[in-house]
């Protein structure tokens, strides 16, 4: 049995021994062995030696034996030079195995033993980079400052190995780099793993840009470490790839590294947000076109941060959406329009303004990119729209009103749009109090206001909810009258001089109609006052509500108003608007004793001596102009017709109201 142990008895005995002197010379004496028989080639019992070693010493329950044995092994090392490769699978595996040790002697001996080992092997440990690298993981963040100092000569002779070799499998290297990287918490760990990066990449022949989407993830997780030295490492390291990128360096993979940079425009840390920010907007403005296929994503990813705090972060998520918009707007290629779409509606429910915002302005620069494609998506926007109508900000609201505007340049597009907005009024009635003001008047800024107008007249006078027409050609009414942004379209209609205001006002009657009081205000408007006495004396056949009276007390405070400033100057020439007097004699007539009362007949009275005894039309000399009402009528307005369809269109009023009523009274 003698014969089959390969080491003396006194080397073996000194090789266990607790004296570090006499293990070192055991480990020398080995060192001896092996050189003599590596000279005579005989392999087999130079593997005896190192089996018999692994089995006794480095697999010993005893410290001292596996102190023993990894000196032992790495004197087998040095006896082989540059010949150790013949056996370096099982020379190292115990090695490294003893990495793992509880005993931290044991450990710094594990390091000290691999750095002699590749000391001499050099670059003939390669193969085994993994094993070994995986180890240094382990001992750079090891409790003990011996064996942490031990691995950094360790390191340093491995980086050296690495980077003075052109044949390092990279390939096989990255799976276990971003094993390690992922979800690393340790700072030493981090710093040695950054530290690797970096070396890596300063290699020629090493292209760790190829490989970038498998870790970048993890080092993006480092900028958020709590330590300032990691975070400003990780930050160089990250710049220094992505200079490279913007450099143009080939084999970039857009795609996936999009994809990790979005998950980050989302995260806690400040910093994460902003490099990733940063990221995307150097894609953009360098990748140009490669970016396109990921258009939608992008928009996902950048327009809530919009709204992100702290300041910095909204300007940087400017920039980009900007940078974008840009590359969109320039392009000749193909994007996913329908994707892109998706993804700005998606945002209209973002809670915040600013995100929706720039959502409804995508809609926009889509419109002039790409009008055809996007009117044929039109029926699956339009609802989107209509619905942001009733969105609390009035940023937003005006935003929206612009957007329908413009894509309705069409006349079908138009159409549907007005039919769309009068289906929302009549089913949200809230919305048109609130905002139909504002939403008519932001739609004349991009859309004629006559051309509004006729449509929705026209639309209205076959409307069948009798309650609902009423209600909106009395809104229409207040906006005509008082608003600013249809000035032109009262000063059509103040004088009926052009065959088109004719026909507009025509227009506005006929569904006007709905509504008594807006009917009697819109007439005189158009200053058709013998209409008007023929239209009071239709409303005293009318039954006399309260909503009715509410009607004709506004109607009154109107007069007052500044848009009638002239009709109250024309109170001046009773002998030129003798139907001005009486239409508003009768109007007071209507009236009950009220405020509305007082201040009709306060008006009427301050003007009385001149105006009442022209209530009743005389003869007029031959020498004095036609009234205004007779030139219209014989120039294309049938009044007789107008106030036909206004008796028509109040009898099923009427009957509408007395339907309800008895409902109710069931």
């Amino acid at each position: 049995m003698a014969d089959s142990v390969p080491l003396s008895q006194t080397i073996i005995r000194n090789l266990s021994d607790k004296l570090y002197e006499k293990r070192k010379q055991a480990a020398l004496d080995i060192e001896v062995i092996v050189r003599e028989l590596n000279s005579h080639r005989d392999k087999e019992r130079i593997e005896n030696i190192i089996n018999y070693i692994v089995t006794n010493f480095t697999q010993s329950s005893n410290q001292n034996f596996r102190k023993g044995g990894l000196i032992a092994l790495a004197a087998i090392g040095i006896g082989l030079g540059t010949d150790c490769h013949k056996v370096m699978r099982i020379l190292l595996m115990p090695v490294l195995k003893c990495f793992n040790d509880q005993d931290s002697g044991v450990r710094y001996y594990a390091c000290e033993s691999l750095y002699n080992v590749a000391k001499v092997a050099r670059n003939k440990v390669l193969p085994f980079f993994n094993e070994i690298f995986d180890g240094l993981c382990k001992l750079v963040a090891d409790p003990e400052d011996n064996v942490r100092t031990g691995t950094q000569f360790l390191v340093r002779l491995i980086e050296d190995i690495v980077t003075e070799n052109d044949k390092f499998d990279v390939d096989r290297f990255i799976p276990l780099l971003k094993q390690r990287i992922d979800g690393i918490q340790n700072p030493h760990v981090r710093q040695f793993l950054l530290k690797w990066i970096s070396i890596m990449n300063s290699v020629p022949d090493i292209d760790l840009i190829e490989h970038l989407p498998k870790f970048l993830s993890g080092l993006f997780d480092m900028l958020s470490d709590k330590k300032k030295e990691i975070r400003d490492d990780v930050e160089r390291t990250i710049a220094e790839f992505l200079a490279e990128i913007v450099k143009g360096t080939p084999n970039v993979d857009f795609g996936a590294m999009v994809k990790i940079l979005l998950s980050f425009c989302s995260s806690n840390d400040i910093t994460q947000r902003s490099t990733a920010l940063t990221w995307l907007n150097e894609f953009i403005v360098f990748g140009k076109e490669n970016l396109l296929p990921y258009s939608a994503e992008l928009l996902g990813g950048i327009l809530p941060c919009l709204s992100h705090d702290p300041v910095e972060i909204q300007d940087q998520s400017a920039r980009t959406n900007m940078s974008l918009a840009e590359l969109i707007k320039k392009t000749h290629k193909s994007f996913p329009i329908q994707n892109v779409i998706d993804a700005v509606i998606g945002q209209f429910e973002n809670q915040n303004v600013p995100t929706r915002a720039a959502a409804l302005k995508w809609i926009l620069v889509l419109h002039l990119k790409c009008t055809e494609e996007l009117e044929s998506l039109l029926d699956d926007l339009f609802p989107t729209l209509l619905k942001t109508l009733s969105d609390p900000a009035d940023e937003v609201v005006l935003l929206d009103l612009e957007v329908m505007a413009k894509i309705s340049s069409k006349e079908v597009h138009f159409e549907k749009l007005m039919n769309s907005l009068m289906s929302l009024f009549s089913s949200d009635r809230a919305l048109l109090e609130k905002r139909g003001s504002l939403i008519l008047r932001q739609l004349s800024f991009f859309i004629n206001s006559e051309k509004i107008y006729r449509t929705l007249a026209q639309i209205l006078e076959n409307e069948q909810d009798n309650e609902f027409s009423s209600l909106m050609v009395t809104n229409l009414n207040i906006i005509l009258l008082t608003s600013t942004e249809f000035y032109d379209l009262r000063t059509s209609l103040e004088t009926l001089d052009t065959p088109e205001s004719r026909d507009l006002f025509s227009v506005l009657y006929r569904s006007w109609c709905h509504n008594p009081a807006s009917t009697f205000s819109l007439c005189l408007l158009a200053q058709a006052y013998e209409h008007n006495t023929a239209l009071i004396f239709k409303f005293a056949e009318l039954e006399v509500t309260v909503p009715f009276l509410v009607e004709i007390d506004k109607l009154v405070q109107l007069i007052e108003s500044p848009v009638f400033t002239s009709l109250r100057l024309q109170l001046l020439e009773p002998a030129r608007y003798p139907y001005l007097f009486k239409c508003l004699y009768g109007l007071l007539c209507l009236l009950p004793q009220s405020q509305a009362f007082e201040t009709l007949k306060n008006r009427l009275n301050s003007v009385s001596t001149l105006g009442v005894l022209n209530i009743l039309p005389k003869t007029r000399p031959q020498h004095e102009e036609p009234t205004l009402e007779e030139i219209v009528g014989n120039q294309g307005v049938d009044f007789d017709e107008l106030l036909k369809h206004f008796i028509k269109v109040q009898k099923r009023h009427s009957a509408f109201q007395r339907k309800s009523s008895l409902q109710h009274n069931r």
